[in-house]
């Protein structure tokens, strides 16, 4: 069986922040020269509903406080799993239990011991949220046991990926499963709400040391022409998620390095076609509507030259990815002849630009969809509350959505399991259900594959979602910042410094 062991972590991906604040903490560059690494201002979004518990979390900004604050088990990087909180992550044989050893000597923020049945009591706690049971309700926590700094969490059906898939994913921990803001991470919350953003100070508790930059703040800008704006501005000094048309501004500034896009953690730009309601529990309406997109014009116009045109599946450029499937292509009157035997004259899309381009996408396909006969209607929705209210948007007929891209099969939990929170369009099969059970309970990675390409192509013919583009992860910062790593679009800055220029 494989083993994930501490390894150490060989990453320059974009990422951070900047000038302001007098604050500064001393550091020693390879010359032994002492430098000032100044405080670090991220422009992001948050929801009003953000809180503390991660179960809550639906905005970007709420990602990048909770793992500051919390750290995780294990953190999934473009290079695969690397442990933090834990120092291993053991599977038995039959990869029904997995043993996880804590590293010696955590501490919260608040000085308390960092115990295996701290995390025990928070994957449960996890595992109650309707947001997160899709990744921990597999978890048996009556049989799971602790002891010491090792907990051994036994499964109810055995998980060949629980550490890229489940741990990866997120695995936040606190003080008896009570996400209230003390943590064991990097960053320790000194105030703020999510109207106002957040102040948060380096940790000197923390296991790796106190992080060389002493404190971060989280600037709430929702939008991504805003957030290149406050970037050349100097009002804040790091963005993640920009749009395409920000590259071009930002690149006339000799002070601003935007780094090489990459379909690591790029967001997958998605029309969910709801089967819970008409016209879309039509298997051969969904299929009109698939025919009907030119992806290659979308694309091109949408998100130009950091744009990859989508197969409506997740993980394109990741190990598994099923490329033999073959491409939708527009095919506009096949659509006209389906919507019209099928009695679809008109439909409505709930749209909101959660991520850059999600409105205009939609706006565009107006576009598309007069061609085909079809009257289409955009019912635009506030980007901060959009993602909290998912129950409304299961009423609605289409709506546009979006996914951090990572591996296929680590996306099937969410988008398969009937009663999965993010199982957005609702489309289920038996004949997917029990493929998964399959690749997830096999060790066999060639076999696993195969698996996972049978999926997949159940879900490009018949499923609910039509994920048309790739955006590849944008990021932009002042230039001075080093030793940022992302892992699924956040910025993790413990091994991070910002010397600005003078």
């Amino acid at each position: 069986m494989s083993r994930w062991k501490l390894r150490a972590v060989a990453i320059v991906a974009a990422a951070a922040l900047a000038i302001s604040g007098c604050s500064s903490n001393k550091t020693s560059d390879n010359g032994g020269n002492v430098a000032a690494s100044q405080e670090l201002r991220i422009g992001t979004r948050f929801a009003p509903t953000d809180t503390f518990d991660p179960s809550e979390a639906t905005s970007a900004g709420a990602m990048i406080l909770l793992f500051s604050v919390y750290d995780s088990l294990v953190l999934m990087t473009a290079d695969g799993p690397v442990m933090s909180l834990a120092e291993s992550v053991e599977p038995n044989d039959t990869s029904d239990e997995w043993t996880v050893t804590l590293r010696k000597g955590l501490t919260f923020s608040d000085g308390t011991a960092v115990t295996g049945q701290d995390v025990l009591d928070s994957l449960a706690h996890l595992a109650q949220s309707p947001t997160l049971a899709a990744l921990y309700s597999n978890i048996d926590f009556e049989a799971s046991s602790v002891q010491g700094n090792v907990v051994v969490l036994k499964t109810k059906t055995p998980v060949a990926d629980f550490v890229e898939s489940i741990l990866g994913m997120m695995s936040t921990v606190s003080p008896g499963g009570r996400f209230d803001g003390v943590g064991a991470g990097p960053y320790i919350v000194e105030k703020g709400d999510p109207t106002t953003g957040y102040t948060l100070q380096a940790n000197a508790k923390y296991w790796k040391g106190k992080p060389k930059i002493p404190s971060i703040v989280l600037v709430p800008v929702p939008e991504s022409s805003s957030q290149a704006a406050a970037l050349i501005s100097g009002e804040i000094d790091y963005a993640a998620g920009l749009d395409a048309s920000s590259v071009a501004t930002l690149a006339q500034h000799d002070e601003i390095v935007v780094p090489k896009p990459t379909l690591d953690s790029a967001v997958a730009m998605d029309f969910v076609l709801n089967t819970r309601v008409a016209p879309f529990n039509d298997p051969e309406v969904r299929k009109a509507f698939r025919l009907t997109l030119d992806r290659e014009k979308m694309v091109n116009t949408l998100l130009g030259k950091t744009g990859e045109i989508g197969n409506d599946l997740l993980g394109k450029g990741y190990p598994g990815y099923p490329d033999m499937i073959q491409q939708t292509v527009a095919d506009k009157e096949e659509a006209r002849r389906i919507f019209a035997e099928h009695g679809v004259t008109s439909f409505e899309i709930a749209a909101s630009d959660t991520v850059p381009g999600s409105v205009a996408a939609a706006e565009l396909a107006v576009q598309e969809f007069k061609e085909v006969g079809v009257d289409v209607t955009i019912d635009k929705k506030d980007p901060e509350t959009y993602l909290s209210d998912m129950d409304t948007l299961y009423t609605k007929q289409a709506f546009t959505f979006y996914w951090v891209n990572r591996s296929p099969l680590s996306e099937f939990r969410n988008q398969i399991a009937p009663d999965s929170y993010f199982n957005v369009s609702g489309y289920t099969s038996e004949t997917l259900r029990s493929a998964y059970e399959a690749a997830v309970s096999t060790t066999d990675e060639a076999k696993r594959n195969e698996i996972v390409a049978r999926i997949s192509q159940e879900l490009h013919d018949s499923g609910g979602e039509v994920i048309w583009g790739y955006q590849m992860q944008i990021t932009a910062y002042r230039s001075g910042l080093k030793g940022v790593v992302l892992f699924q679009s956040i910025p993790w800055l413990v091994d991070a410094s910002y010397e600005p220029a003078a």
